[in-house]
């Protein structure tokens, strides 16, 4: 958030309008938390623009920071993305936190470790279900206290297998799964909408 703050205003084209930073963290409860977003003047969203901007005080203002995001510029597969590849690293390298299902592991009512497909994850219009997204966060913090174990290749292969599974569905969903990829999802790094393994990812989104 430190590197995000003094980005906005911005435009998004994911709404298609200039954004303030209490949108953009709305968006986060709406996408990647499959939530409800607070009001722009509520309590929550207030206290975390002004954290992010106590956080980011004395940093230039419309200028990606050093660090800021993830490391994707040329990191490419080698080979197409492939998911029974990513089963395999996944059950080596992730089950052990987020579980041999991705529901993630609870204590007490509470995600430990968060779920990565399923009615409790990110819902298909979080910016973590686009391949080249997952892949790079993968690749820089996963598995946890170890990253970068990862070859380039084997987190694009993890991040197909992850992403492969149904989620909630986009809260922008047209009533159609193709009107809703052509508007939304048009790009080779979006998995909804297309066939894997013989589904029909986003037609029976998880409830």
């Amino acid at each position: 958030m430190w590197g995000a703050y003094g980005l906005y205003p911005r435009y998004l084209a994911k709404n298609g309008h200039v954004n303030s930073f209490g949108e953009r963290l709305q968006d986060c409860f709406r996408f990647s938390l499959n939530g409800k977003a607070p009001p722009l003047n509520s309590d929550v969203i207030v206290a975390l623009e002004i954290y992010a901007r106590w956080l980011s005080k004395g940093a230039p203002r419309g200028v990606k920071l050093t660090g800021a995001g993830y490391p994707k510029q040329d990191f490419k597969p080698q080979r197409s993305p492939d998911y029974t590849r990513g089963k395999e690293v996944y059950v080596n390298h992730c089950a052990s936190c987020h579980g041999p299902d991705g529901a993630g592991q609870q204590i007490a009512g509470r995600n430990v470790f968060p779920p990565l497909w399923g009615s409790q994850s990110f819902n298909w219009g979080a910016g973590m279900h686009q391949l080249d997204n997952a892949a790079a966060f993968i690749k820089a913090n996963m598995p946890l206290n170890l990253s970068s174990v990862l070859s380039d290749q084997e987190a694009w292969d993890v991040a197909m297998y992850m992403n492969a599974h149904e989620r909630p569905q986009d809260p922008r969903y047209t009533g159609n799964v193709t009107t809703t990829r052509a508007k939304y999802h048009n790009t080779p790094m979006s998995l909804y909408g297309t066939i894997v393994n013989g589904w029909l990812l986003g037609s029976r989104p998880a409830q």
